[in-house]
C-alpha cells in the first residue's frame, strides 16, 4: 500500500509535464506494476528531527516507520574515529544538494570515485537486532554515515535513501527520480526530511546510524547492495538546534559499514540416500564473508549413530588437524577449533564419513553448530538415508504346501541363508526372509535341498529387493519372492531268499524299473540278494508304481 502511494506521487510529478490522458495511462501502468511486486519494496516517508545541541548528546533510535535512524554524538557515546573501524562504500560531495550511489562502474552525479566508492555485496552488510540493543527476533542491516559539513554550516538534511539489489557490480544508469530502469530491483525507499545538526568534528566517525529491516528481502551470495541517497533539498531553516538551512555546503558524506565478521555454516550430505553397504558422509564448512576477522570460531556436532544394534563409526576423511572426534560408536561427537577465520572468505571445513552394513538402515539426521568470540553463532543441518530392502524365499513340496523339514540352503549373489537356520529371519519352516539388503536384483539358487526331499527344478531365480521392504510389517511382494518346489523322497527294498530247500536260485540280479532312484545292491542280513532303491521321487500326481523283476530258477 505504501508503494502504491509512492507510485501516485511519481505520477503527479509527471502530470506537470505530460497531457492529461497520458498521465492517466501512466498512473494505471504504475499501479499494475506495484500490485505485482508490492511485497519486495519497503517504504518510509515523513519529516524527522535528529538534530542535537552538541557532541555530548545522541538522539537514540528514532523510528522512520519501518527503518530507524539515530545521530550519535561522539562524546556522548565515546565514539572512536578512524577509517580502520569502517569500510566506506560510497562517498558523495556536492553543494547545495548532492546525490549518488555506489558501483564499480563509472560514477554518476555527485559520487566521488576512488577507494571510498565500490560495489558491495549484501552479505557484507552487517545484520543487527532492529532494536539496537541485545538479541531480538527482528533483524536489520546496519549502515553508518560519516557526515562532514563545515563547522560554520553544520545543518544538513538527508532526503532520499534507496536500496537496490543487483547481480551487476558495474551497475549504472540511474534516472532521477524513477531509479534504475533495468538490471536492479528496489528493496527499500525513504523519501522525506531527516534533519541533522552535524556537531561531531573530524572524519572517520559513524555520525548517523541507519537500520533497515531485512524481513521480506531475499538474496544470495551473488547479490550486490546498491545505496542511492540525496542530501540537502530541505527548504527553510526550521529545526530545534543549530542555525541556517539544511543544504550541503560541499563537505563529503560517506556511507559505510562497520568492519565486522559475517560467519555462516553450511552442512551438506554427500548423497541424499545410499544403499546399505555404501559409505555415508557429510561436509561441514564455516565461512567468514565479512570485512573483519572472526575469532574463536568453533564447530560442534553430535554425530548420529543410527538405530541398528551396531552403530556406524564416524571418521574424518581426510583428517583435519583443527578437528577431533571423540566418544564411542553411537555417541561420537565432533569438535573443531577454536580458530580465526580471516576476513573476506576465510573458512574451516571438515568431511566426515562412515561405512554402513545391513544393520544401519534408516535416516541419519545431523546438525552442526558454530560459535565464535565476535561473530555470533549459527547452525545448519542435513540428512542422509541408508536404503535397505528384503527378499523372501519359499520352499514348497510338489505335493503342495511348504516342505516339512528345514535346513535347505540358498545362495543369493555370494551370500547364503539356511531355512530355519543361519540368516533366516522367518521362524516358519519353508519360508526364508532376509532383510538389510541393498536394493536391487538378486539371483537366488538352492544349493542344498532339505532332508527327505530331492533337488528343486528351479534355478537362477531373480527377485527384486525393493527399498523399504523388511521382514516385519513391510514384507516383500511377489516380485521380491523366489519359490522353489522340491519332490518328497521314499525308499523301497526288495529281498529274495531260498526257502530252505537249497534248490531254488536267483537268476541275475533283482531289477526295479526306477529311473530316478539310486540302486544299492549290497546284500544284507541273511538274504541271498537284496535290492535297495533310495531317493525315489514322488511325482506331482502323488502316486508311483514300481515294477521289480526277479528271475528264479527252481
Amino acid at each position: 500500500m505504501v508503494r502504491r502511494n509512492r507510485g501516485k506521487h511519481r505520477a503527479i510529478r509527471h502530470r506537470r509535464k505530460k497531457p492529461r490522458i497520458v498521465v492517466f495511462a501512466l498512473t494505471l501502468g504504475m499501479i499494475g506494476l506495484i500490485t505485482s511486486v508490492a511485497l519486495a519494496l519497503v517504504s518510509d516517508s515523513g519529516t524527522y528531527d535528529l538534530t542535537v545541541p552538541n557532541k555530548n548528546t545522541s538522539t537514540g533510535l528514532i523510528s522512520l516507520g519501518n527503518a530507524s535512524a539515530e545521530y550519535i554524538g561522539s562524546s556522548a557515546d565515546n565514539q572512536a574515529s578512524g577509517t580502520g573501524l569502517f569500510d566506506p562504500f560510497v562517498r558523495l560531495q556536492g553543494s547545495p544538494t548532492e546525490k549518488g550511489y555506489n558501483t564499480d562502474g563509472a560514477v554518476e552525479f555527485d559520487t566521488k570515485s576512488g577507494k571510498w566508492t565500490h560495489a558491495i555485496k549484501v552479505n557484507a552488510i552487517p545484520i543487527v537486532d532492529c532494536d539496537g540493543d541485545g538479541p531480538g527476533t527482528d533483524t536489520c542491516w546496519e549502515l553508518f554515515v560519516d557526515i562532514n559539513d563545515s563547522n560554520n554550516a553544520k545543518r544538513i538534511s538527508l532526503n532520499e535513501v534507496e536500496i537496490w539489489f543487483t547481480t551487476d557490480p558495474n551497475l549504472v544508469g540511474y534516472v532521477d527520480p524513477s531509479g534504475f530502469p533495468s538490471g536492479a530491483t528496489q528493496e527499500y525507499d525513504f523519501s522525506g526530511d531527516i534533519l541533522i545538526n552535524d556537531v561531531n568534528q573530524g572524519s572517520g566517525r559513524g555520525d548517523l546510524r541507519y537500520l533497515v529491516p531485512t524481513a521480506g528481502h531475499t538474496w544470495d551470495a551473488d547479490t550486490y547492495f546498491v545505496l542511492y541517497s540525496k542530501w540537502g533539498t530541505t527548504a527553510g531553516t526550521t529545526g530545534t538546534f543549530g542555525t541556517g538551512g539544511y543544504s550541503s555546503d560541499g563537505g563529503f558524506e560517506e556511507w559505510k559499514v562497520r568492519k565486522t565478521p559475517n560467519v555462516s555454516v553450511v552442512k551438506t550430505e554427500d548423497a541424499a540416500s545410499v544403499n546399505a553397504g555404501s559409505d555415508i558422509g557429510f561436509t561441514i564448512t564455516v565461512t567468514n564473508s565479512g570485512v573483519a576477522d572472526a575469532t574463536g570460531v568453533t564447530i560442534s556436532d553430535n554425530l548420529p549413530g543410527g538405530t541398528g544394534t551396531t552403530p556406524v563409526h564416524w571418521v574424518e576423511d581426510p583428517d583435519n588437524p583443527d578437528c577431533t572426534i571423540s566418544g564411542s560408536d553411537g555417541s561420537q561427537s565432533l569438535s573443531c577449533g577454536p580458530v580465526t577465520l580471516a576476513a573476506g572468505g576465510g573458512s574451516l571445513s571438515v568431511h566426515l564419513s562412515a561405512s554402513t552394513t545391513a544393520d544401519n538402515c534408516g535416516q541419519y539426521d545431523n546438525t552442526a553448530t558454530f560459535t565464535s568470540d565476535n561473530a555470533g553463532t549459527g547452525s545448519d543441518d542435513a540428512s542422509v538415508t541408508v536404503n535397505c530392502a528384503a527378499i523372501v524365499i519359499l520352499k514348497n513340496s510338489t505335493k503342495g504346501g511348504a516342505v516339512a523339514n528345514g535346513g535347505a540352503v540358498f545362495s543369493y549373489d555370494g551370500s547364503s541363508v539356511t531355512d530355519n537356520g543361519a540368516g533366516d529371519e522367518d521362524s516358519a519352516i519353508g519360508a526364508v526372509c532376509v532383510s538389510g539388503l541393498a536394493p536391487g536384483t538378486y539371483t537366488v539358487n538352492e544349493t542344498t535341498p532339505p532332508s527327505g526331499y530331492g533337488d528343486a527344478s528351479e534355478s537362477d531365480v531373480n527377485v527384486e529387493a525393493v527399498v523399504g521392504t523388511d521382514c516385519g510389517d513391510n514384507m516383500p511382494g511377489v516380485g521380491g519372492t523366489a519359490t522353489f518346489v522340491n519332490p518328497p523322497l521314499f525308499n523301497v527294498q526288495v529281498r529274495w531268499q531260498d526257502g530252505g530247500s537249497d534248490e531254488t536260485s536267483l537268476v541275475g540280479a533283482i531289477d526295479c524299473d526306477n529311473p530316478t532312484g539310486t540302486d544299492d545292491t549290497t546284500d544284507t542280513s541273511d538274504w541271498d540278494d537284496t535290492l535297495t532303491v533310495n531317493g525315489i521321487e514322488v511325482p506331482a500326481a502323488g502316486q508311483i508304481t514300481l515294477t521289480c523283476t526277479l528271475t528264479i530258477d527252481p
